[in-house]
């Protein structure tokens, strides 16, 4: 008895020990980054942080009415380099800068051709930072305007910037979302080379960094998800347009839903809807030969028609099927073409399936794999199967008067 007794009396000591908040931090004393951009000018970096205005951000939208300011400020500095740049900032913020909720990092198109990878070292390495947001390189404007508009619609650009990045994904396929881990880990992989999706600005970015931005039907300035930026290594190499970026999603199994046209036999378009797409990619090197297999199972429907073709009739789908096929080996062949001709970046991870399938063949190829890259032959086997055509068959256009 007098045993138990000692061991409850042990417990409780050790649990007053352990209880209390001793690395708390109040909301009060943080400044939340969502967003960070970088430029580099003059061998110095130059940051733009997002931060959230905690008095507004629960406020309504931007252009609503409900506050007397903006829910974000953007701050900057100059610094030899990031990490320093983040502790000088202390000298313009009343309080610490806080990085767990980081949406994207937005890095200019000069600075990613020159490297990014002491760059990225900093947000791998702290503790603070989780590395499962974005990683977006600018096309044509500087990192500093993107972080210094203000968007309808969302509080915070870059929540913004998130929001629409992962719909396009989901739903347009020449786009991508490429998180920080993702891109580490493709620097990491042998056979395999990283990408970004590429920003634009279109319109004035002066007079998007304004409330004038809210109180247009059409605002002057606003942001464009457009093409996608090949890696070699850590530095930006080139673009792929949108056709060639809906090759590479393909290619790489990125597929969720999209559209695309196709011709018809009696002259005119329709417009097929991607429901659902499976690529499997394998490859072997037979003889030091490599030969890489696109395997792409795709489903989908008829979303829109141009032509006089009756949908009711099976032959008429069949015919519309293997033009899809034909469109989508297309995409494959122009992505594949660009990636060769414009950067030698095997960017579509072909050596990695070699490793994973032929890992025997692949130690002889590795050591000199960008230039088996080049003549690699592409193997293409696309099923396309046309589920529906709407609520009707054939269309109303061929019963006008």
């Amino acid at each position: 008895m007098k045993r138990n007794v000692s061991v409850v009396c042990v417990l409780c000591l050790l649990l007053v020990l352990t209880t209390g908040c001793w690395s708390r931090r109040e909301l009060n004393e943080l400044a939340i980054v969502t967003g960070i951009g970088i430029d580099k000018i003059d061998n110095q970096y130059l940051l733009s942080l997002q931060v959230l205005n905690m008095g507004q951000a629960g406020s309504e939208a931007p252009g609503g009415g409900g506050g007397s300011s903006l829910p974000v400020t953007t701050q900057y500095i100059k610094a030899d380099s990031v990490f320093e740049g983040f502790r000088r900032l202390t000298t313009k913020l009343p309080r610490k800068l806080y990085f767990s909720h980081i949406r994207v990092l937005v890095f200019n198109e000069t600075l990613a051709q020159e490297g990014l990878r002491d760059i990225l070292d900093l947000f791998v390495r702290d503790h603070e930072i989780r590395p499962d947001f974005f990683l977006v390189v600018t096309k044509g404007v500087e990192a500093r305007e993107v972080m210094s508009q203000i968007v309808p619609i969302e509080q915070s650009p870059a929540t913004a910037l998130l929001k629409n990045l992962e719909i396009s994904e989901k739903n347009w396929a020449p786009t991508v979302a490429i998180t920080l881990d993702e891109f580490i880990t493709d620097l990491m992989k042998a056979g395999k080379e990283g990408v970004m999706t590429g920003l634009q600005l279109n319109g004035d970015p002066q007079k998007g960094q304004t409330d004038a931005n809210l109180k247009r039907v059409d605002p002057p300035s606003f942001f464009r998800f457009s093409s996608i930026g090949m890696f070699k290594n850590d530095k930006l190499v080139g673009w792929l347009n949108e056709d060639e970026s809906r090759g590479f999603s393909y290619i790489t199994n990125r597929v969720n839903a999209s559209v695309f046209e196709v011709p018809c036999d009696s002259g005119g378009k329709a417009a097929v809807e991607v429901l659902r797409s499976s690529t499997r990619l394998t490859g072997k090197a037979p003889g030091g030969e490599p030969v890489i297999t696109v395997g792409i199972a795709m489903e989908g429907n008829i979303g829109e028609i141009s032509c006089r073709e009756d949908l009711s009739k099976p032959e008429t789908i069949y015919a519309l099927e293997r033009q899809a096929e034909r469109k989508i080996e297309g995409f494959i062949r122009q992505a594949v073409r660009k990636a060769r001709q414009s950067s030698r970046s095997d960017i579509f991870g072909f050596g990695e399936a070699i490793h994973r399938y032929d890992p025997r063949n692949w130690n002889r190829l590795k050591d000199d794999w960008d230039r088996y890259f080049m003549s690699a032959k592409v193997d293409t086997r696309i099923d396309v199967k046309l589920r529906r055509t709407g609520k009707v068959g054939q269309s109303f256009i061929d019963k006008m008067k």
